[in-house]
């Protein structure tokens, strides 16, 4: 029931993505659970340590809130039990937005569960993440959580819940499928064979999606003419030459310039999970 979902750069090169499966993201959001849960319980012991420490400052407060609380319910203790299990909840949920929203936020689609499980939130047309689509898909968890809308991602065919169709956003997979040939070659290529050098700066200057667009256009080469070829490098090139703030390499070189860049964004990433 998935469909895969496919992007173009501003310089016309296709990328592919897959919906992440429900069970993936099953396994994330538990993952965040665990993390949620143990954080609140922190907060509520730190809490409960402060009101105890000032409890005689505050015990007149504590007192007025209990007969608030007793004149609420008609002295009734399940009453004030549901009270009690009503602020609770509200708490909760209130942590659980925030949780989320903040982790996507500044992790740029991402949890720690999502990315234990390697996915990650997206645009449904594009790559950017707005603050605002963050906040209305966690907005909308209230209304997912009902058991009856659990259905809608079973019936979708992005594995999209109602919180991401409201916000146009969609949970993708980062897990390749297999790896490409160039990343097969390149991966192995030695740094002494390069003709083209990129320091730590300029590797960081540039987003996975620039060096996603390189390898796809690597992978096509073979299947381009050679004005096509000629089109998409040029683009490309200009757009990469300018966020690592280096000039563009001769014609004669410029596949090389590519070949050279994946291969050294390939052994950075080897030292990373090394």
């Amino acid at each position: 029931m998935t469909e895969s979902l496919h992007y173009e750069t501003p310089e016309n090169v296709r990328i592919e993505y897959r919906p992440a499966g429900l069970g993936t993201r099953f396994i994330a959001w538990f993952l965040d659970g665990i993390i949620l849960y143990v954080g609140m319980f922190v907060v509520f012991l730190l809490l409960t340590l402060v009101a105890a420490a000032l409890a005689k400052i505050f015990e007149h407060w504590f007192e007025q809130i209990g007969k608030m609380l007793q004149e609420a319910g008609g002295g009734d203790p399940e009453v004030v039990a549901f009270y009690f299990m009503g602020i609770g909840l509200l708490i909760f949920s209130l942590g659980n937005f925030v949780y989320f929203s903040l982790c996507e936020i500044l992790m740029r689609g991402q949890t720690p569960g999502k990315r234990a499980c390697k996915i990650r939130v997206v645009k449904v047309e594009g790559f950017v993440l707005e603050p605002s689509g963050v906040l209305l898909r966690n907005i909308l968890r209230i209304v997912d959580n009902i058991p009856i809308m659990w259905l809608v991602p079973l019936l979708n065919k992005r594995s999209q819940r109602l919180g991401d169709l409201a916000a146009g956003t969609v949970v993708i997979s980062e897990e390749p499928t297999e790896l490409s040939p160039v990343r097969n070659e390149l991966s192995e290529r030695n740094a002494a064979e390069a003709r083209f050098r990129f320091d730590y700066g300029k590797l960081a200057a540039l987003k996975p999606t620039d060096f996603e667009a390189v390898e796809q256009l690597l992978n096509r080469w073979e299947k381009l003419t050679e004005e096509q070829r000629r089109m998409f490098v040029d683009r490309l090139l200009g757009a990469l030459a300018r966020k690592m703030g280096i000039e563009p390499p001769p014609a004669a070189d410029r596949l090389a310039f590519l070949e050279d860049l994946l291969a050294a964004e390939f052994r950075r990433q080897d030292r990373r999970l090394r």
